[in-house]
């Protein structure tokens, strides 16, 4: 089996609504630091930075079907420039933006609590989104993941000759070496996750440790190796993956098997088809995963200041600690629809003009069997994504 570019430009919405879920699960996630969720949900929801790993199993997919046609016939920096470009254009502003308004937020208002080390010392290594190649702790603090999934981008076209070229038995040893190593990062030395204070094998998110990054790239190849094999999976599996994912999630030793019910989820969802798409494809959920890139870089300093800064100053809300919350998820989903559309989206889009402006006038930039593909809309991950990405549909291979 080969890579195949997309049949078709439309939106796979239920990828979009998948981010969107994924996206508020990880805000429950990080208010377990300030709100003790009734039993057993506490327990429920203390799992929820395994949606970072779909987040990565996702982008890794989204990215081959998106770019990997780019490099059908190997390495060629034109095409590596253009790719790279695009994926600053789309996934940098916002990041940027976030980054500078947190790192004047802590001095001020934020405190020390929030972050570990002088703003300075971290502010360059976060401008340039590799912070947790083992440089400093993410300023916004969520933002480690999409520093790693930097680092993906910029080896995409190695994992593209593992994951989409060659026999289909070579892909699937790559994958099943993947798997082997994340096992190893969940399972192995403690150095790995630099910590033993862990919600769950996978559960590493320090800039300076190891398994970080590894978390991210074996995940990511995973995903799009996924792609690949996406026609072996009918819509209706979708069913049995989702079913299957939200009865582990309330066992955490389960993350090894979530990643891998994660991309049966997303192979299964790829045809857009069935009842568990068309629920992600609700216009509410759609929406949520549409703003999911700048729900993840803002929802954590939403929640800090609702919890920790305006009690200090005496400005504590009325009402019970769960009013708190969501009023705090509230306020991230408002302010999120306001930076994508007053922010995310226009730079995003003026970015991606002058790049089309500036590549265009280079004769040598290629294209393998037909145009470059076009840089999809956005939509997580992050958590992540990107942790932000708008999938394009592509039809099974079958059908």
């Amino acid at each position: 089996m080969t890579a195949t570019p997309a049949a078709r430009s439309s939106e796979i919405r239920a990828l979009t609504g998948l981010r969107g879920v994924a996206a508020l699960f990880v805000v429950l996630y990080h208010a377990t630091g300030y709100f003790r969720f009734p039993d057993p949900w506490q327990h429920y929801v203390r799992h929820g930075y395994i949606s970072v790993d779909l987040f990565f199993v996702l982008s890794g997919f989204v990215m081959a079907m998106t770019y990997g046609k780019l490099f059908d016939a190997g390495f060629q920096w034109p095409n590596f420039r253009k790719f790279i470009l695009m994926r600053v254009a789309r996934v940098w502003p916002l990041f940027a933006l976030m980054t500078l308004i947190t790192a004047a937020l802590i001095p001020t208002v934020l405190g020390t609590r929030y972050y570990a080390e002088d703003v300075w010392h971290g502010l360059l290594p976060n401008l340039t989104m590799t912070q947790a190649w083992g440089l400093a702790n993410s300023i916004v603090r969520p933002s480690w993941s999409i520093s790693t999934e930097w680092a993906a981008y910029l080896v995409f076209p190695l994992l593209v000759i593992a994951a989409l070229k060659g026999s289909w038995q070579r892909a699937l040893l790559w994958t099943g070496l993947a798997a082997g190593l994340l096992a190893f990062v969940a399972y192995g030395p403690l150095w790995f996750g630099q910590t033993i204070r862990r919600s769950g094998p996978l559960d590493i998110a320090a800039s300076y440790a190891s398994g970080t990054m590894l978390r991210c790239l074996l995940s990511f190849f995973i995903g799009m190796v996924a792609y690949r094999f996406r026609a072996l999976l009918p819509a209706r599996a979708a069913v049995l993956f989702l079913v299957a994912s939200l009865l582990l999630i309330a066992w955490r030793p389960s993350d090894l098997i979530l990643v891998g019910l994660f991309t049966g989820l997303i192979m299964a969802l790829s045809d857009d088809d069935g009842p568990v798409a068309k629920m992600l494809s609700w216009r509410p959920v759609y929406l949520i995963g549409v703003w999911s890139y700048a729900i993840y870089l803002i929802h954590d300093v939403v929640l800090f200041g609702t919890f920790r800064t305006l009690p200090k100053f005496g400005l504590s809300l009325p009402g019970e600690r769960v009013h708190w919350l969501m009023a705090a998820i509230a306020v991230t989903v408002v302010l999120s629809a306001l930076a994508h559309y007053g922010f995310e989206k226009p730079s995003r889009d003026g970015l991606r003009r002058l790049i089309s402006r500036w590549t265009a006038r280079k004769p040598e930039l290629h294209a393998v069997a037909g145009d470059l593909p076009a840089e999809p809309a956005p939509t997580t991950a992050g958590p992540a994504a990107d942790l932000a990405e708008l999938p394009v549909s592509a039809a099974k291979s079958r059908r």
